[in-house]
């Protein structure tokens, strides 16, 4: 079997998955019953609740989550749809397309599988991570994506997305220090521990998406021929994750009346932003 091959069995799987998961998050999801409890630190959190597949987990995770299943089947499912289509035609943006969703994977459904409480999606998500990872490394090897600063028009947005990701990376790396340097110093856990032993989505973040996003920034800056490949890769990713992430913060206005106004403008902000580089990409890439 081809390593084509591998790559087409691999998207197909990941498709099925995504919809799998998302339709039994979704579809089994009865909205939850919250309720308060004490966590072992002795503070008081509030529980998802009732018979779903987040009934176990803080109301915040779940709702996040929930932004999840429904960005996937909106905006996920059909992306990647279309990279394998577009693939299928030779397209050099359709495997771009189909690596981002790839990553995307590998991220999200790690941080579900090592920080979520246990559910029945368990070996589902678990798939999900192995499935982009795996997916991700054959597609970061094609010929094609190692030549592409070779296929970008002149319209490509290099310095704004390059400034882009070197601010989005700062910001990031901010917004967790600040919760994460004061508990160290006064040795009270951050609130947004909730329920929950380690701060997994913080430390992936700082070790992996944070550096990548700057590295990325800097080389694309540069113009050296890795910067291309990670800065799409990561707008792509980014954009799928902002919208998820603006979905979750809808539920949790309309829904609980929680969070403040800033929780919502600037996951939607950070959308248009990302979908705008996408949109500018998808029209930037040549496949001669």
């Amino acid at each position: 079997m081809s390593k084509s091959q591998i790559i087409f069995g691999l998207s197909i799987l990941a498709a099925i998955l995504i919809l799998f998961s998302s339709a039994a998050g979704i579809g089994l999801d009865d909205g939850g019953k919250t309720y308060t409890a004490s966590n072992f630190r002795g503070d008081d959190v509030r529980i998802y609740g009732s018979d779903g597949i987040y009934r176990n987990d803080s109301v915040q995770k779940a709702v996040l989550f929930r932004g999840f299943d429904w960005a996937n089947l909106v905006i996920s499912l059909p992306v990647l749809l279309w990279g394998i289509v577009a693939s299928k035609k030779n397209r050099l943006i359709g495997k771009m397309a189909v690596a981002s969703v790839f990553c995307y994977l590998a991220y999200n459904y790690l941080i579900g599988a090592m920080g979520n409480a246990f559910n029945n999606l368990f070996l589902v998500w678990t798939a999900l991570f192995s499935v982009g990872l795996f997916g991700l490394a054959l597609l970061l090897t094609e010929k094609e994506l190692t030549s592409l600063s070779t296929k970008i028009g002149r319209n490509f947005p290099r310095k704004s997305l390059s400034v882009y990701l070197i601010i989005l990376g700062l910001f990031l790396m901010s917004q967790y220090l600040m919760q994460i340097i004061p508990a160290m110093l006064t040795g009270k856990a951050p609130l947004s521990l909730e329920i929950y032993t380690t701060l997994e989505l913080a430390a992936l973040e700082l070790g992996i998406m944070i550096p990548l996003h700057l590295a990325g920034g800097l080389m694309l800056w540069k113009n050296q021929p890795a910067g291309y490949v990670l800065s799409i890769l990561l707008t792509f990713t980014a954009m799928m994750t902002f919208i998820s992430l603006s979905v979750a913060a809808l539920i949790f206005r309309t829904q609980y009346a929680s969070g403040v106004f800033m929780d919502l403008f600037v996951p939607i902000v950070l959308s248009f932003i990302t979908i705008g580089f996408s949109v500018s990409i998808i029209k930037n890439i040549r496949d001669v």
